[in-house]
């Protein structure tokens, strides 16, 4: 498995200009006295004495880095960590252990621009992950406001390094502080023999992180600094960049598409969690919900004693200039237009301010009721439905849960709406149709990945157990069923209430929760063995579904349309992504700013949609149906409510009435507030049934 894995670039739209809403700050020192600093580390190699502990307003650790010399980089490893070079570093402060789940929930709970981390269920003394460069930048800014300290991020990501406040640690500081006084591969010494002592990775990890501080800490009492989860640093990555880089407090490249990352995680060799290691990440994956398992951060900042050394540090003025002196940018996608700077707290944020109790209570599994039988003109709506989605298990407090079908059975017995739907029975689709859109190479990967028992496929953000593939594939058939009973006149339109969701999951990858590309699948489906040739896809899930845009761009005869939050994860879906070769202008993107609500739904669904579908002139409407845009939302971030989804529901059924003869399926993405979900399920359903 590899330690990290590619992701796209985040392009920014214009439409999310925000003004900049960062406040005078008062520069006041948030650290309790500290009595030493400064202290000189000598000669490259030397080991002082273990430096100071402090604790900082935030209740955080630190420990103070006493100022010194060392050689960093490594004549024994790979390419970019060539050549070793003397590097001078001033004194600093830096977090004794990764940025915990409690620590990250409590600087949450202080922003509107922040939401907890997406991986908060899994423990209050585990590590955040899932963190982008930008939300770890947002992080600290928050820390820094929390304290009275100014913050060092810009509106458009640059660090002031002269600021009080958190930030990143350089590279050059990452290094330093791993390295503790040693010269050898990991701070303790060269032999991996030993490196279970001292680090969560591949060979002890389980596959997963584990609470911070558990293993030794290195000389200078930090502990992590090797594996559990990979550190952002502040600079810009390059592979060539030490054979540039100054000997004076470097602070990386001024330009680039990625950040570094340092440290290792659980699922890196110890050879990969070596002391000069480094990997270059794109920055921009951040989320609210999905994004890398094996990435968190730990904050640095000035030392507050004036004893620490000063004479060389020079603070980056936004002109430019020689590398030391000019700032550090955000990576080039984040550098559009840059003579109209996007604010950070409106390139990364705001997200969801608090994170929202799930409520499972009250709840029922009971199997789908009597229904007044097929082709019933009373029951013109169809609805797939089989206890075997709930199967799919996830684990323990995961969002995507069984609980979520279980609120929608139960919300639409309550309402008495179950026994007006026409009942269509799922069946396990076949290999055909799963690689008419997938390789075939990677639906064997999910299978054995279920069999095998491995807990997820490809990511740990794609959990599944060993009876996952046999509920994916009968997910994916539920919607080829739900199709077939359109295209016979026994239904007129159909709501599939499936799991697991699809959208993300791309042609030789699961992501995001998802395994099979459902609304992909349906849409090749209804091509080839209905033979209408033009399908028309709108996904209105907050997050982007990538894996349908990716299946479809450069296709003719499928218009994607999506409507979602943006910047989000999981990073694509810009405005300016059209589609490509005979597909350009097949792709229509609709990025709304964090908080948005019904109307600005509702008038993407008039306004953008509506022409571009009527134009295209479908033959069938899929509609990929995620309900995490609604208010109650813990993931989301946005203001729709239950009737909200409803009038996006009568436009699109208004489309496929006039262009298709009504042929309409749509399909369950997300949606992760069990009554909020419930709800606007009822809203949806009944709207296709007026």
């Amino acid at each position: 498995m590899p330690c990290y894995q590619e992701t796209r670039p985040l392009h920014v739209s214009d439409a999310l200009k925000l003004p900049m809403l960062l406040v005078a700050l008062v520069t006041a020192t948030s650290c309790r006295p500290v009595e030493r600093s400064g202290i000189d580390a000598g000669a490259p190699g030397a080991a002082p004495a273990a430096p100071e502990v402090i604790t900082t307003d935030s209740g955080i650790e630190m420990v103070l880095i006493p100022a010194g010399r060392f050689n960093m980089g490594s004549g024994r490893g790979e390419p970019d960590e060539a050549p070793v070079h003397e590097v001078q570093v001033d004194a600093f402060l830096m977090d004794r252990y990764e940025m915990t789940q409690e620590h990250g929930a409590e600087l949450a709970r202080g922003s509107p621009y922040l939401s907890t981390s997406p991986s908060h269920f899994k423990g209050p003394d585990l590590p955040v992950e899932m963190i982008g460069w930008d939300i770890a930048a947002l992080y600290c800014n928050q820390r820094s406001l929390n304290e009275g300290l100014e913050p060092c991020y810009s509106e458009i990501g640059e660090c002031d390094f002269e600021a009080n406040g958190y930030r990143l640690p350089t590279e050059a500081e990452w290094e330093y502080a791993c390295r503790a006084g040693s010269d050898t591969e990991y701070h303790f010494g060269s032999d991996p023999r030993s490196f279970k002592q001292y680090a969560w990775y591949a060979d002890n990890s389980g596959k997963k992180t584990h609470p911070v501080g558990e293993k030794k800490p290195n000389a200078w009492g930090l502990f992590d600094m090797h594996g559990n989860v990979a550190e952002w640093c502040n600079d810009v990555y390059s592979e060539n960049y030490y054979s540039e880089s100054s000997a004076d407090n470097p602070r990386g490249p001024q330009e680039g598409e990625q950040f570094v990352l340092r440290g290792g995680a659980w699922n890196c060799s110890a050879a990969a969690c070596r002391s000069a290691r480094r990997v270059g990440e794109d920055a921009g994956f951040a989320d609210a919900c999905f994004a890398q398992d094996a990435v968190g951060f730990r904050c640095v900042r000035k030392a507050p004693d004036k004893r620490a050394r000063r004479e060389n540090a020079v603070g980056r003025e936004p002109s430019g200039g020689r590398e030391g002196d000019s700032p550090i940018f955000a990576p080039q996608s984040l550098r559009e237009n840059r003579d109209s700077p996007r604010p950070l707290v409106s390139l990364f944020g705001p997200l969801a301010p608090t994170e929202k109790p799930m409520n499972d209570e009250n709840q029922n599994s009971e199997p789908v009721g009597q229904t007044t039988g097929k082709g019933d003109p009373k029951a013109a709506t169809g609805f797939l439905y089989d206890d075997i989605y709930l199967r799919h298990k996830t684990g323990a407090g995961h969002p995507e849960r069984p609980a979520r079908l279980e609120a929608i059975i139960g919300r639409l017995k309550e309402k008495e709406l179950l026994s007006q739907l026409t009942k269509i029975d799922p069946r396990p689709t076949i290999n055909e149709w799963l690689t008419s859109v997938h390789k075939p190479e990677y639906v064997d990967r999910v299978k054995g990945s279920c069999e095998k028992g491995l807990g997820y496929v490809d990511t740990m953000d794609s959990p599944a157990g060993e009876d996952s593939y046999e509920v994916a594939v009968t997910a994916a058939g539920g919607l080829l069923a739900a199709v077939d009973a359109v295209m016979d006149g026994k239904v007129r339109n159909a709501f599939c209430a499936v799991r697991p969701p699809g959208h993300h999951a791309l042609p030789n990858r699961a992501m995001g929760f998802c395994l099979f590309n459902n609304v992909a699948i349906a849409a090749r489906y209804i091509q080839k063995k209905h033979k209408l040739s033009k399908v028309l896809i709108v996904d209105w899930d907050v997050h982007h579904g990538n894996g349908t845009q990716d299946m479809f761009y450069d296709d003719p005869t499928v218009l994607y349309f999506s409507v979602h939050r943006f910047p989000f994860y999981p990073g694509t879906g810009s405005a300016d992504q059209k589609g490509s070769g005979k597909g350009q202008g097949y792709t229509v993107n609709v990025p709304l700013r964090a908080g948005c609500g019904d109307r600005e739904f509702v008038d993407a669904i008039e306004e953008e949609l509506r022409p571009a579908a009527t134009d295209f002139d479908p033959d069938f409407v899929l509609i990929s149906a995620g309900f995490d845009a609604h208010e109650t939302d813990p993931l989301g971030g946005m203001e729709v409510t239950a009737e909200g989804f409803a009038r996006m529901t009568r436009v699109v059924k208004e489309i496929a009435d006039k262009c298709a003869g009504g042929r309409l399926v749509s399909v369950l993405e997300g949606g992760y507030s069990l009554e909020g979900l419930a709800a606007s399920v009822e809203a949806h359903i009944r709207a296709l049934m007026e």
